[in-house]
């Protein structure tokens, strides 16, 4: 028994000490926040951690947050619990001036020789400051530019042409022809032709945005002062949301689209049951990977094939949302690891370290250089070509306010179609949605302006109740220009609102109480003669 004693306690002091070391590495790591960026991004990223750790016997410690999460979790700990903040966080390029002007994170000037901001690209480097600051916060670690892809031996079978979807008007109409024929993939599983996110979805604003650019409108604009204002309320980014709402809402362009998210979507194409995919890049380099490595080379759409096709156009031109990652550094009172954060930033954001990263998730790596590499991949090499039509979201403080509402507004859209039939009452709640959304951006963006609420929702209706093929009857060519159409606060030529109606209505009655008074009058003086 003594003997037993004595090994308990060797064994009890030998756990003390180990959870004393264990104590001591946990206190001089770095705390390290990712998103989840997909299909074998923990492994890309647990490699590059271990290098890191070869080179320079600093250990860090990875948190992975579900984007969904990522917004909130990172706001409150910085606010309530700094000290269990992150030294180095990824954030998505629109959420870096928010953070910015938050000060949660650190500006990293000193940095820029070191890391040479040159080599990124222009768009995507824009997020890394806050209108009027020269000061830069964030470095982008790689590129979310979204592709139109096909499956491409449904495409074959179908027999369309490339050139047979350059425009939304026609891809509107090869969507309603896919969907009158009985195509079927390899598993003999009914094929639709498309879906967008409807449900419980955190991109949905992502994918209207380039109909709604291509029209010619925006989701905030300058104001004229100083700050934005709420576009919605526009008439071509109506016209834009209108599209999306019909193409969301239609039972046979896009059936699946009320019950699904983003990545259901996607993972729909990826067993080969949609035709189209309005994705991201990464899907792409997926199959190169086996299953067992987080990729898709067994899947049905590496047997069918990926096809990328040219951007659609619109009336105003072709648009593709560009979006991305930065990596920052966090602002936190104690500046112990400063020095070890900035050496682990300066790391992640050699072009080897972006190079092996960006291959292993699929997304567009952020560094000119390598992008130069990944153009002579004739997959890549449509979607870096697409990088020029690449448009991103205003870099102001604002627009993370700004991005719940419209996240919330494209699931709103999906619960309204799915529980509503009827057209015109679809197009009633609709209009009161995007009006009720309209109002909160601009009080997001404290602007303030004054509007007759039954007229705007009188015209937002008329605008949703239209056919798409009726406003451009043919092509771009026959798009009416924004001096043409009314914006906020107008009232079109062809829309009679209720007030008018009221006014003319008593004009009326006016001007024949006036005609009958002068003929009975005249009558009376007639009598009397």
């Amino acid at each position: 028994m003594a003997g037993f004693t004595g090994l308990a306690r060797l064994l009890l002091f030998a756990s003390l000490v180990l959870g004393l070391v264990t104590s001591s590495v946990a206190a001089d790591s770095l705390s390290v926040w990712v998103m989840d960026n997909g299909r074998g991004s923990k492994i890309a990223l647990n490699r590059l951690v271990k290098k890191f750790y070869r080179e320079t016997h600093i250990p860090v410690k990875l948190t992975s947050l579900s984007w969904g999460e990522a917004f909130d979790k990172i706001t409150r700990t910085f606010t309530d619990s700094i000290s269990q903040a992150p030294d180095v966080l990824q954030l998505g390029s629109t959420w870096v001036p928010h953070f910015a002007k938050a000060g949660v994170i650190r500006p990293i000037d000193f940095l820029m020789a070191e890391i040479d901001s040159s080599r990124f690209l222009g768009e995507g480097f824009r997020s890394s400051h806050i209108p009027g600051s020269s000061l830069t916060y964030a470095v982008p670690w790689f590129i979310d530019v979204r592709g139109l892809f096909v499956n491409d031996r449904l495409w074959q079978e179908l027999g369309f042409d490339d050139s047979d979807v350059e425009t939304y008007a026609q891809f509107v109409g090869v969507l309603k022809t896919i969907a009158k024929a009985d195509l079927k993939n390899a598993d003999g599983v009914k094929v639709t032709p498309f879906a967008v996110p409807g449900k419980d979805d955190w991109s949905g604003q992502q994918c209207m945005a380039p109909i709604i650019w291509g029209h010619g409108g925006d989701f905030v604009l300058p104001s004229g002062k100083k700050g934005y204002r709420s576009a919605l309320l526009d008439s071509n980014t109506l016209v834009g949301l209108a599209l999306y709402a019909e193409i969301m809402g239609d039972s046979q362009m896009a059936p699946y689209s009320l019950s699904e998210n983003s990545a259901d979507n996607a993972n729909g194409f990826v067993r080969s049951e949609r035709v189209f995919l309005y994705g991201t890049s990464e899907l792409i380099k997926q199959l190169d990977y086996p299953e067992e490595a987080g990729g898709l080379a067994n899947s049905a759409i590496a047997k069918d094939g990926i096809k990328v096709l040219k951007l659609l156009s619109g009336p105003a031109g072709r648009f593709s949302f560009m979006g991305g990652s930065h990596l920052a550094l966090g602002k936190k009172k104690d500046a112990s690891k400063n020095a070890m954060a900035e050496r682990f930033l300066a790391y992640m954001l050699r072009a080897d370290n972006i190079d092996a990263y960006s291959r292993q998730v699929g997304f567009l790596p952020a560094d000119r250089s390598i992008l130069h590499i990944w153009n002579r991949d004739s997959r890549y090499s449509k979607l870096v070509a697409e990088l020029e039509h690449g448009r991103s979201f205003p870099n102001i403080p604002e627009w993370g306010e700004v991005e719940s509402i419209l996240m919330e507004l494209s699931n709103n859209m999906g619960s309204l179609f799915l529980n509503t039939a009827n057209r015109k009452t679809r197009s009633a709640h609709l209009a009161q949605m995007v009006y009720k959304a309209h109002k909160k951006i601009n009080e997001a963006l404290k602007h303030s302006e004054e509007l007759n609420e039954a007229e705007m929702l009188h015209w937002i209706q008329h605008i949703f109740l239209q056919n798409y093929n009726v406003i451009y009857p043919k092509n771009s060519a026959d798009f009416i220009s924004r001096e043409e159409v009314p914006i906020a606060g107008e009232i079109s030529d062809k829309v009679v609102s209720p007030k008018y109606l009221i006014v003319a209505g008593a004009g009326f009655l006016v001007i024949c109480f006036i005609v009958v008074f002068c003929v009975a009058r005249k009558r009376k003086i007639k009598s009397r003669q």
